[in-house]
């Protein structure tokens, strides 16, 4: 017999986001540069392509687990290095990946996912670590001193207790509260330098999005381009800008600039389609708990921090990270069929 791959909600989705990619490149004001970027749009497709494999849940608890000690080795890796070039904010950890904003991305979605199994899952060996990546994960996590990942794994936090334990939602704005009060200066300070609006950082992404704001205004339906911006940036930025922005450090912002009105729609659509497929069904399975209804839940709330961080920074445009979340949704997909007598990958084609 043959295979039959799995259909998801994103299905759809992925294919309009890859049209409104290569409509966004034909019109581009660098067509050449643009067209070599459309293949990008192609990377939805990983969450077919996890779904189908971790559909059988002895094949998708295995590559859970890959994740997580994965998670783990990573974690430890970005701390011991950080520890030996002098555990500093000029020693930001970056993990193997070889840049801090990407590491903290990763670590933002496996803390996510890793918490939400600690929460749920039933068997001591998965709660327990779980409980242990999300520890490593998040202290690896804070020594990037990436304020968007900081504010997204809160974001992700308040998901999972608001799913599972809404009256423990105050709690949770204390302990953030009291780590703020008693972290070392240096956390402070970075912590406290987002919510400053003249802080140097603060303002030249704030002249990106001026810039952003105003590509999007002169070409409205399907943007600038896929490109490059920095050429594109130099004749839209504010004249008090010092950098050249290759990126405009804000997701919304970024695309409305290179895809336009095309670009918005296709992405709504398409971060609809991935919410719907994390959560199929997950109500009925919160109640009911076990390590599939913690993934799935974990995996919810990483793509809500995911979204949040891409506020303050072009995070959808990483490809390092596009891999982790794509592959996390599909295996959130495969997962509704883990529990009970029969998986989901032992079902007669």
């Amino acid at each position: 017999p043959g295979l039959v791959a799995e259909r998801t909600p994103v299905d759809l989705p992925a294919l309009g986001w890859l049209a409104a990619r290569a409509l966004s490149a034909a019109f581009a004001l660098d067509r050449t540069a643009s067209l070599a970027r459309v293949s990008k749009g192609l990377m939805p497709a990983l969450v077919l392509l996890a779904a189908f494999h971790a559909r059988d849940s002895r094949h998708g608890r295995r590559a859970l687990a890959v994740l997580l000690v994965s998670a783990g080795l990573a974690a430890v890796f970005g701390l011991g290095a950080f520890a030996a070039h002098g555990a500093s904010h000029a020693a930001r950890a970056r993990g193997a990946v070889g840049h801090y904003m990407t590491f903290a991305g990763q670590l933002l979605l496996l803390v996510s996912a890793a918490a939400g199994v600690a929460v749920l899952a039933r068997e001591p060996r998965w709660r327990a670590g779980a409980g242990a990546v999300a520890a490593l994960g998040a202290a690896a996590l804070a020594v990037t001193f990436t304020r968007s990942a900081w504010i997204g794994l809160a974001v992700a936090l308040a998901v999972i207790l608001g799913a599972v334990r809404p009256r423990w939602l105050p709690a949770l704005a204390v302990v953030i509260a009291l780590a703020l009060v008693l972290a070392p200066a240096p956390y402070r300070a970075r912590a406290l330098s987002a919510f400053d609006p003249h802080h140097p950082t603060n303002l030249e992404r704030t002249y990106m999005w001026q810039g952003g704001l105003r590509m999007f205004r002169a070409h409205p339906l399907t943007g600038v381009g896929l490109q490059d911006m920095k050429p594109v940036y130099d004749r839209y930025r504010p004249p008090q800008a010092r950098e050249r922005a290759g990126h405009l450090h804000s997701v919304p912002i970024q695309i409305a600039a290179s895809m336009g009105v095309v670009g918005i729609v296709a992405f709504a659509w398409l971060v609809f389609g991935l919410f719907r497929t994390a959560t199929r069904d997950l109500a009925p399975a919160l109640r009911a708990g076990r390590l599939a209804a913690g993934l799935r839940l974990g995996v919810t709330a990483a793509l809500a921090g995911f979204l949040v961080a891409g506020l303050f920074e072009w995070n959808f445009g990483d490809e390092e990270l596009l891999y982790l979340l794509f592959t996390l949704v599909g295996l959130a997909w495969a997962a509704r069929g883990w529990e009970g007598h029969a998986s989901a990958g032992s079902r007669a084609p």
